[in-house]
């Protein structure tokens, strides 16, 4: 139910006093609209023949192509980020928040996702060892990590982001395994095809074989849909987890290969194009957060194709019709599915890794190498920036930088995603806040913080001769706050902000039981907006619920620049 704006005077009343507290955390610099999605951002990591970073590089030395053409940058910096900034600040106990409160000049995140929608159980079995193994090993780094899964459920975190590496190990050992999406919804065994059988048979047999060898067939290629699916909408989430944290974020993605098509979407399957609004909401999410995919291999340890894509170069579909040819793989699918075979995906693997600017492990053995390697990539490297030229077309756009100096490497993401920009309609502005609220993955896009300042009766009064409710109600109120360095504001319209915040309740089934929203468009006088940038801007929020405990989970966007944050509170009503 859609509430109206409460009057401002006491809105700010309210917020601005509660937030003050905050002002060590929040950022001091104006608020302009956001032209980030017309930005390419490109994480650059230089290094020289012996494997160790490179630094001082000016601006010079770098050309920068996309398409073969040559780009001006409108951004150039150097990171150098060996140590990470003084511990947060912490929050009040019972103030929750969807951000790391440190230096965020210095600030690394590494996010580990144990993919078990794609691996085999024992697959997963082992790869979930050598995690625990890997992060008891590296107990001494100081790096803030997290620990997400991904079932046929979708994307969940296991642990938010923390430098204690024992919790994650917790949280890892308590993590219950399930069979993948293929052992899950594996064929009947009268459907496997055994050509010793059609040698004998009639003709009426054969043909019989035939027809359960396409339905075989059909139903791999179902299975193969519904993964790409889950997929493509895990890494969205993720990306728009990490949207507002700045630089290079890197992702570890235990696996036995995703199916995810690289430059050429309408591909999927030869079924039609049906996924394609996933596939481009999972490229402009991933490009717009900066996320490099560090892949590991969790299939088999014996695959070592003659020809692996190069760091600046993708994979097409020719390029594996010939490795398929190289091997000698007999691979036949009536629906030509691009992606669908063991050495398809550990292909896509390294080519989504080249994308994306990470490196693929080959085998599972190569598990903390690439653990270290993906952490040390994030230490030192250039960030380049430049500006979409009118000549940009839709689709899959090549870039390729180089470096001037002897003996050093470059390495960097191989291309970037341009899909068409979404219409800012309210239909998609409520999509997008749905999809947020349904997340188990807390959005970062705005700095939230949340707590419950009174839980109490209703003061509804029961009218007269009527009989009261059987369930007495509570009245839970909260105040949200958005920090002051996530706040657009558009300047040409009087210092006018746009915010949309949706409140849902989920019991303890993780059911929705309420719901609420509201807009704010609201113009500040100058003197007024700079307190705000300072310390923030409060939002009291109210919800009624029956006694019992809820996760209260809280969306706002901001209708500006389409940023979302989201925030839970645990609430227990009695």
């Amino acid at each position: 139910m859609r509430r109206c704006i409460r009057l401002l005077a006491t809105f700010l009343a309210i917020a601005l006093p509660l937030l003050a507290q905050q002002d060590s955390i929040a950022a001091q610099s104006p608020a302009t609209l956001s032209t980030r999605s017309d930005l390419v951002l490109v994480p650059v990591i230089v290094t020289d023949k012996s494997g160790n970073p490179v630094t001082g590089l000016a601006k010079d030395a770098f050309r920068i192509e996309e398409n073969g053409k040559l780009r001006a940058f409108s951004l150039f910096e150097e990171t150098q980020a060996e140590k990470l900034g003084a511990r947060p600040k912490e929050l009040k106990t019972d103030t929750y928040s969807n951000f790391l409160a440190y230096d965020q000049r210095s600030l690394r995140i590494t996010s580990i996702v144990l993919d078990m929608l794609n691996t085999p159980w024992l697959r997963q079995t082992e790869g979930k060892k050598q995690l625990v193994d890997f992060l008891l090993r590296v107990a001494t780094r100081d790096e803030p990590m997290a620990i997400f899964c991904l079932n046929s459920s979708g994307l969940h975190q296991l642990h938010p982001f923390t430098r204690d590496t024992a919790v994650l190990v917790l949280a890892l050992q308590k993590l219950k395994l399930s069979l993948s999406s293929e052992e899950r919804m594996q064929p009947p065994t009268t459907l496997i095809y055994d050509p010793t059988i059609d040698q004998q048979a009639s003709d009426e047999e054969q043909l019989m074989s035939e027809m359960m060898r396409d339905l075989d067939d059909t139903i791999s290629a179902n299975y193969q849909r519904m993964a790409t699916r889950q997929t493509l909408y895990a890494m969205t989430q993720l990306a728009r987890a990490f949207q507002a944290a700045p630089g290079r974020k890197t992702v570890i993605w235990a696996t036995a290969g995703f199916p995810f098509i690289i430059d050429d979407p309408q591909s999927f399957g030869r079924q039609g194009d049906d996924l394609r609004p996933e596939y481009e909401d999972a490229w402009r999410a991933l490009d717009s957060a900066n996320i490099a995919v560090y892949p590991v291999d969790l299939g088999s340890v014996e695959f070592t194709p003659k020809a692996l894509p190069s760091a600046n170069a993708t994979v097409s579909k020719s390029q594996i019709s010939t490795i398929r040819g190289t091997n000698g793989a007999s691979l036949r699918s009536p629906v030509n599915l691009p992606y669908d075979e063991g050495v398809q995906q550990r292909l896509t693997m390294h080519a989504f890794a080249n994308a994306t600017g990470g490196q693929a492990c080959v085998t599972i053995s190569e598990l903390e190498k690439c653990f270290a390697e993906a952490v040390d990539d994030s230490r030192a490297y250039y960030l380049l920036g430049y500006y979409l030229g009118g000549d940009t077309q839709l689709g899959w756009r090549k870039l390729k930088v180089k470096v001037t100096g002897e003996g050093l490497h470059v390495r960097c993401r191989s291309g970037f995603y341009v899909a068409p920009k979404l219409p800012d309609t309210p239909e998609e502005r409520r999509k997008e806040l749905v999809d947020a609220l349904s997340s188990t993955v807390q959005y970062t896009g705005l700095h939230l913080t949340a707590r419950l300042q009174a839980a109490g009766n209703t003061s509804a009064s029961t009218p007269a001769g009527a009989t009261p409710p059987t369930v007495q109600t509570k009245s839970a109120e909260f105040m949200v706050g958005v920090m002051g360095d996530s706040i657009a504001v558009n300047r040409e319209k009087g210092n006018a902000i746009d915010i949309q915040i949706t409140t849902l309740a989920f019991d303890s089934n993780r059911k929705s039981v309420a719901t609420s929203s509201q807009a704010i468009a609201v113009a500040f006088k100058p003197e007024r907006l700079q307190k705000i940038l300072e310390t923030g801007l409060g939002i009291p929020e109210k919800i009624d619920l029956p006694p019992g405990k809820y996760e209260i989970k809280f969306a706002v966007r901001d209708n500006l620049t389409g940023l979302i944050g989201t925030v839970s509170v645990p609430v227990d009503l009695q």
